[in-house]
């Protein structure tokens, strides 16, 4: 049963009128028939919602607005002016510089929408708490990547933890390995042990830096492990994605963001990919990376990584499912969601290791002239729709 707070709104004139309370009452059972929510007097720091009951309800909602706060969502029915009401308090939250929403029509739809406002409400809460880790700066060619620490924590509530690239280094020069079996287990795909070790160190490395700082997810500048070490994360992401800590490449934080966000909804880790060729004709593009979580792929080997040569990177066989796909704007102002499907695998040569072609429900045209990055992030799943909703629930 979902807790919601409800903020009744009224005139003076309209209790005097008959059957107002039992008109009203009649509602909200008609939205609730199976009584799935508990309806409660509404309190701040809780989530609830106005219910205006009637016309002249205006000045009531004046009088509370700025004690409950957001968000504002106006719940009308079809009689009693409570429409009219609701529009004038939207233009008055608009004239502040706020946002809200009505919920109006069919009962059964209101119902829908009232128990993913919910739901909206507990991961935007569970948001405020995230901790993300930024290891390193982000990698040179990503001139359009950066986010405002301040904006982000104003908008999400999403902490940036900036780290010194030079503590990852000195827990990585420990040698220190957390699961012996993943040695045993890696063996088998591969000669190379001492890459292989060498992964596994970077795992624990990242592995400890979270559990320090707390973090529910960060993004390397891996690059400088192939330059100065001849090493790479790639194996080291792939585990990690998939033990729930989300792990980004390159430094992107808009990816890292959007990753979070996909987890956060969905429960889902995501591939991080950049494009290779559009088809605009059919729709379809090939993406490619040198890391894939684990879990995403049927099968997998683990070559080296694609523009080194050197140390491990993950080439992995994706299903051929139904994907969102995702990314989050360096301003935060938007995020692009897209609906496809992966359609093939590819094993080219001169790709980044695993690589997908995927059939897009929609034209690639905005890929292009408006692109939001290099990289985007893929999941299994319709999400398409949601994944919008909430991220204009966070930015009301």
């Amino acid at each position: 049963m979902k807790t919601i707070g409800l903020c009744r709104l009224h005139s003076g004139l309209s209790l005097s009128q008959p059957g107002f309370k039992e008109d009203s009452d009649a509602f909200l059972s008609a939205i609730d028939p199976d009584g799935e929510f508990h309806f409660v007097s509404a309190v701040p720091d809780a989530f609830h919602i106005y219910y205006v009951e009637s016309g002249g309800a205006e000045n009531a909602f004046k009088r509370v607005y700025a004690q409950l706060g957001a968000p504002y969502v106006l719940l009308v029915h079809g009689e009693r002016n409570s429409l009219a009401a609701a529009l004038e308090i939207l233009s008055f939250l608009h004239q502040k510089g706020l946002e809200g929403q009505i919920l109006m029509g069919d009962p059964d739809d209101i119902h829908e929408a009232l128990d993913q406002a919910c739901y909206f409400y507990e991961k935007k809460k569970e948001m405020s708490f995230a901790r993300l880790g930024v290891i390193g700066k982000p990698s040179d060619w990503l001139i359009a990547s950066s986010v405002s620490k301040k904006a982000l924590r104003k908008a999400f509530g999403i902490e940036l933890v900036e780290i010194d690239i030079d503590e990852f280094y000195g827990l990585y020069k420990k040698h220190l390995i957390d699961d012996e079996k993943l040695l045993s287990k890696f063996k088998e795909k591969t000669r190379r042990l001492k890459d292989l070790r060498e992964s596994l160190f970077i795992h624990s490395a990242l592995k400890r830096l979270c559990q320090k700082y707390h973090l529910d997810g960060f993004t390397l500048r891996c690059f400088d492990l192939v330059t100065a070490h001849q090493e790479t994360s790639c194996l080291a992401f792939g585990l990690l994605n998939d033990e729930g800590i989300i792990a980004a490449c390159e430094g992107d934080v808009p990816a890292l963001l959007t990753m979070y966000f996909i987890r956060l909804l969905t429960g889902k880790p995501s591939f991080q990919a950049n494009p290779a060729r559009f088809d605009f004709v059919k729709k379809q593009a090939v993406y490619a990376h040198c890391t894939c979580p684990f879990s995403m792929v049927s099968s997998y080997t683990l070559p080296t990584h694609f523009e080194s040569g050197s140390g491990i990177a993950i080439a992995g066989k994706f299903k051929k499912k139904r994907i969102t796909v995702a990314k989050i704007k360096a301003d935060l102002s938007d995020i692009r969601v897209m609906g496809g499907s992966i359609i093939d695998n590819l094993s080219e040569a001169n790709l980044c290791r695993s690589q997908i072609v995927v059939q897009f429900d929609e034209g690639l045209e905005p890929l292009v002239k408006d692109p939001y990055g290099n990289h985007m992030l893929f999941c299994y799943g319709d999400y398409a729709d949601e994944l919008k909703a909430f991220f204009e629930y966070c930015r009301a």
